[in-house]
């Protein structure tokens, strides 16, 4: 294949993709691969499921050409805003409602801030996870029991599988849920994805979706996959990706983003 004739679009998720799970860094060889790709006319986006808030701050200055967030509600390219989309106020309170009916503990995600419960949660996994939210200056501003914010997605993790289930039929009517398995949902608002902005990206420069490149690991890449014309699973990487995989790379750390840019032609 000689992608060198025309500008392919890559896009790439974040973590157990670009960076590792084991370091929470991008290894050199990926950033050199994805600039070398860049040189060759290519275009390198991250697409992630992470609000642009919550995004590591270091991303945004490796020299991507945009940022597909928020499973699709926000896309930045070259410094523009193309999309921004939040949960309306009825949406937002009506979520907040239910989840206090079913005692639901989630992170609401916003552009400005994580949004946590004032409270300590039941579970630790939560605590641990707002600890590390905190220690980078989110989730303090205002707590869910406040209710005066706005958010775009969110995500829960469920120790009652009854009330979660219940939770999950009173929100499909306008939300998307995403099992990312271990009890852990990602909830988006209906007809948002990472592949409605993939979509949206490509009208928006001109690029035919036959030159998409989707480099991913988890269960919630499955629309990258479905929608790009290459997917590209990283070594370890979710089972439901395989059906859209044209290739299993190596891992994060063993240069998996470079090898498949290398096989392909794009470097």
């Amino acid at each position: 294949m000689d992608t060198k004739m025309q500008p392919q679009l890559l896009f790439f998720d974040i973590d157990g993709t670009l960076l590792s799970n084991d370091t929470h860094q991008i290894p050199e060889s990926a950033l050199n691969a994805i600039a070398a790709a860049q040189k060759n006319g290519h275009l390198a986006f991250i697409n992630t499921g992470r609000t642009l808030r919550t995004m590591p701050a270091f991303l945004k200055e490796l020299g991507f050409d945009g940022f597909l967030c928020g499973c699709g509600t926000r896309i930045v390219c070259r410094g523009k805003t193309l999309l921004a989309h939040s949960l309306s106020e009825e949406e937002r309170s009506r979520i907040i409602d239910l989840m206090e009916e079913w005692q639901i503990e989630a992170f609401l995600e916003g552009s400005e801030d994580v949004y946590c419960q004032r409270r300590d949660y039941r579970q630790k996994v939560m605590n641990i996870v707002r600890a590390s939210f905190n220690k980078e200056g989110l989730g303090l501003s205002k707590f869910i029991e406040d209710r005066n914010f706005v958010f775009d997605k969110f995500v829960f993790v469920s120790d009652n599988p009854a009330n979660s289930d219940a939770f999950i039929r009173s929100i499909t009517s306008f939300i998307d849920v995403i099992d990312r398995s271990k009890g852990m949902y990602e909830c988006v608002p209906k007809g948002f994805s990472k592949a409605s902005a993939m979509q949206l990206l490509s009208e928006h420069l001109n690029i035919s979706m036959d030159n998409t490149w989707a480099f991913g690991d988890s269960s919630n890449d499955l629309p990258m996959f479905e929608a790009a014309a290459h997917g590209i699973a990283m070594g370890d990487h979710s089972s439901v990706l395989e059906p859209f995989s044209e290739m299993i790379t190596d891992t994060v750390d063993n240069d998996g983003i470079a090898k498949a840019l290398s096989h392909f032609g794009l470097i």
